[in-house]
């Protein structure tokens, strides 16, 4: 019996995933340590942290506009990794300060938008066929985790190398998207939306408030506990390549049974034992210095993590109108960020300066526990969700 198309499993599509989170993966776990043997100390890098992702709430939701209104969303995606590769090739230019900060905002600016918009071609993509969003992703999962730790035992201390080597990651994937089939945005050229109706649908708006929360924590962990874990737990560079991998590889289940899940449970059940899992982590990781030890704590980061993410981007996926899905994906991207990377980067890096990461992880552990309440008490699942 032959497969029919739609049937078949996307492996380029998955692919993909696999490239692109592998260069992520290089630049989250070592950019860091990167910047703080350049001489930022964390006050400093949350500083430009938040100064770069201020430039991207600036110019993200017109991505996001572009995307619904293209007839080839490949194309947008492909010109946002294409400066992406020559914008990490620009942090070999000079070592000067302002020049890496100056970087470090070009990539922040160009690459988080592919995230979403990536997410919003799979899920259109998807539509009418039976793999769902969760197979794909999980390619995304496994290019993380094993770059991240292969790359740590490669480049040792010289955390400079992994420029070059996104850059190779990011022309791939421009490579790519300009072969994949092509998805054409939904919106016409002259057709007025009402971006209000994002904001009126009570599930999602208690979604993204809760959301917000969790970004708070985990947006604080990716910039400063690698460098705590190196250089106050003196961990090795392979050992914080491996904490990368231990933490990704836990996400596997989670987003291979995401869609089983979420039918069985329902998305207050998912988001809530996300939100308690993500708190039991920033608890842990608080009384615990142990680096092997935090390798197995840092597994809490898969149901924590997917639960969040797949009920977001799959509820706005089923729920708002097809003009508007990558310009909604954006907004959830857009508020995580201001919140946890403008608002709080800047000061979780003064307060760890002075009160260090241990006291911040504990703040976000009972932080995580107020969002978990409020959402308990909050959150009305959709009718559909009622009804089962």
């Amino acid at each position: 019996m032959q497969t029919s198309p739609k049937d078949s499993f996307p492996a380029r599509i998955f692919m993909v995933y696999v490239i692109f989170y592998a260069g992520q993966a290089m630049y989250n776990t070592y950019l860091n340590l990167f910047l703080n043997d350049s001489g930022f100390n964390m006050s400093a890098i949350g500083l430009v942290q938040s100064a770069a992702t201020l430039a991207l709430v600036l110019v993200q939701p017109l991505w996001g506009v572009l995307s619904d209104k293209s007839k080839s969303k490949n194309r947008i995606i492909s010109l946002l990794a294409l400066v992406t590769a020559l914008v990490c090739l620009s942090f070999y230019a000079f070592r000067a300060a302002l020049w890496l900060a100056f970087c470090v905002m070009l990539f922040t600016v160009f690459f988080n938008p592919i995230i979403t918009l990536q997410d919003n071609y799979t899920l259109e993509y998807l539509e009418g066929r039976k793999w769902d969003f969760g197979h794909i992703r999980l390619g995304g999962t496994l290019g993380y985790a094993i770059c991240a730790m292969l790359v740590g035992f490669v480049i040792g201390t010289n955390y400079g190398q992994i420029f070059w080597m996104m850059s190779i990651f990011f022309l791939a994937v421009c490579a790519c998207y300009m072969t994949l089939p092509q998805v054409e945005g939904h919106r016409q050229k002259h057709e007025k939306v009402k971006y209000s109706i994002l904001l009126k649908d009570r599930p999602l708006r208690w979604m993204l408030v809760f959301n917000v929360i969790y970004y708070l924590g985990t947006a604080f962990y990716f910039q400063f506990y690698p460098l705590y874990f190196r250089n106050e737990l003196g961990a090795s560079t392979r050992l914080v390549g491996m904490l990368t991998f231990f933490s990704a590889m836990s996400e596997v289940p989670f987003f291979w049974f995401a869609h089983k899940l979420e039918k069985k449970f329902g998305v207050k059940r998912i988001m809530l034992f996300a939100g308690a899992a993500t708190a039991l982590r920033w608890f842990l990781l608080f009384f615990i210095s142990e680096p092997v030890a935090v390798l197995f704590i840092n597994m809490l980061s898969g149901c924590g993590y997917v639960g969040f993410s797949y009920c977001l981007i799959k509820y706005i996926n089923d729920t708002v109108p097809k003009s508007m899905r990558a310009t909604a994906q954006s907004l959830n991207a857009i508020l995580g960020t201001i919140f946890s990377k403008i608002l709080f980067a800047p000061l979780g890096g003064v307060l760890s300066d002075l009160l260090g990461i241990r006291v911040m992880l504990l703040t976000a552990g009972i932080v995580m526990l107020c969002g978990v309440t409020l959402f308990a008490i909050a959150f009305r699942p959709p009718q559909k969700e009622l009804q089962k």
